[in-house]
């Protein structure tokens, strides 16, 4: 995938020209402690997929598009800048607003890339609200969260179909994140005001992982190569790579073959966009968080 400087644009011109009708009931009035932090970060993640999705407009026309092989995919990018205007309005509202537009960095060039790094986008929205809804006490913010995941995974679903990908990503279930976990995988992308409240969450140092035998859709015992920067993630001798699928949570043992490099193979199992961690192999329950030592994610199908 081609990776370019990314343009930073802002939100406001694009909500004040499709205002939307929000319900009071979303208001902050109540949200506090853990309540408040993951609808912070819920709000930060809608606030990068509607600038994404604004630099797909701005960058690409129609012809751009079907030259590409991605047929009428435009009216469907106007309709995710849509969707995105409303959800992030109604959760900036139950934040309590006082958020500024971020700059946001987006390895984008080519029609192919906005379609590639959005299903990814979508994936990482998902499952953050699904982990997020697990840990919300404000019945109206659980409400809010669930109504919001449903629509990110029909975005997911048609992005996947049109780069002739696995249209279900998952088979049987979609596959939660922690706050930590969906933070870290976004955190690349921006740069934010510090006048905007602080995402109170922690920050896993990147994982990149590509496959190196096997072609999309990849099966089990194709090899991974993954890389990390050694100076920030500090591997000791029972590290395994964990993969996050569906409702799996699958580790297999990694091969150290250099400084900041390894090998994995892939498991049984997995399918669609997996998730990877770095960690111990019996540390970190199901879903590990904190003794992540790093994490990224590859396509498996």
């Amino acid at each position: 995938m081609k990776t370019s400087a990314a343009i930073a644009f802002t939100l406001f011109g694009i909500a004040t020209a499709n205002p939307i009708v929000t319900s009071s009931k979303y208001k902050r009035a109540d949200l506090a402690g853990l309540d408040f932090e993951i609808i912070n970060l819920a709000r930060n993640l809608e606030s990068l997929e509607l600038n994404y999705w604004n630099q797909g407009l701005a960058n690409f026309t129609d012809d751009d598009f079907n030259n590409a092989g991605y047929q009428g995919f435009r009216q469907y990018l106007e309709l995710f800048r849509d969707q995105e205007i409303a959800h992030f309005t109604v959760l900036n509202e139950a934040a309590g607003g006082g958020f500024k537009n971020c700059t946001y960095k987006f390895p984008v060039t080519t029609p192919y890339d906005l379609l590639s790094v959005g299903q990814v986008v979508t994936t990482v929205g998902e499952g953050a609200f699904i982990g997020g809804v697990a840990n919300l006490t404000s019945s109206p913010a659980r409400l809010t969260g669930a109504s919001i995941l449903g629509n990110e995974a029909r975005q997911n679903s048609l992005l996947r179909q049109y780069l002739g990908l696995d249209y279900f990503n998952a088979v049987n279930f979609d596959t939660p994140l922690t706050a930590s976990q969906a933070y870290s995988l976004a955190e690349p992308f921006l740069d934010c005001p510090s006048s905007n409240p602080p995402i109170n969450f922690h920050l896993i140092p990147p994982l990149m992982a590509n496959f190196t035998s096997g072609a999309t859709p990849h099966s089990a015992g194709d090899e991974i190569t993954v890389m990390w920067e050694s100076s920030k993630v500090y591997l000791g001798n029972d590290v395994h790579i964990t993969f996050l699928a569906d409702m799996y949570s699958i580790p297999c043992p990694l091969t150290q073959s250099g400084d900041g490099m390894g090998t994995v193979t892939l498991p049984k199992g997995i399918n669609g966009t997996s998730v990877l961690v770095a960690t111990n192999f019996n540390g970190g329950g199901p879903i590990p968080d904190k003794q992540n030592f790093a994490i990224g994610y590859v396509v498996v199908a």
